[in-house]
């Protein structure tokens, strides 16, 4: 995907995160809103991290013309993943929610967006 998309990073979360609705609908014997929101979270994840990873590779990229969204988004980078690091928050939440997981889930996911968002403004 490099050679012909700025977006390997959706690619691979796309395919990636395929497990959160193969798993669900195996145990469940159904799909309902909670693995299609886990599902948008583990790809915005995959965006966060797999961008943040080929920044390392950027240089290498550019020599022999392959794309990334670490190229693509350049210096936006903190911003889109700041996107990114909401989006999967609020996609982790609705999951929850409608799994009916309770307060803890929800603090759980606030907690692991908040870490993600000091490494992100830290770093």
């Amino acid at each position: 995907m490099k050679r012909v998309s700025n977006f390997p990073q959706l690619f691979l979360g796309l395919t990636f995160n395929l497990g959160a609705l193969m798993g669900f609908s195996a145990a469940a014997g159904t799909l309902t809103l909670a693995p299609f929101a886990l599902y948008a979270a583990g790809i915005c994840w995959t965006m966060i991290y797999d961008t943040i990873y080929a920044h390392q590779d950027k240089e290498d990229d550019r020599k022999v013309g392959v794309k990334s969204t670490a190229l693509h988004f350049g210096d936006r980078t903190m911003a889109i993943c700041n996107n990114f690091t909401t989006a999967m928050g609020i996609s982790l939440f609705l999951a929850g929610l409608s799994a009916n997981m309770g307060l803890r889930t929800s603090l759980g996911s606030f907690f692991a967006c908040s870490m993600i968002l000091k490494g992100l403004f830290c770093c």
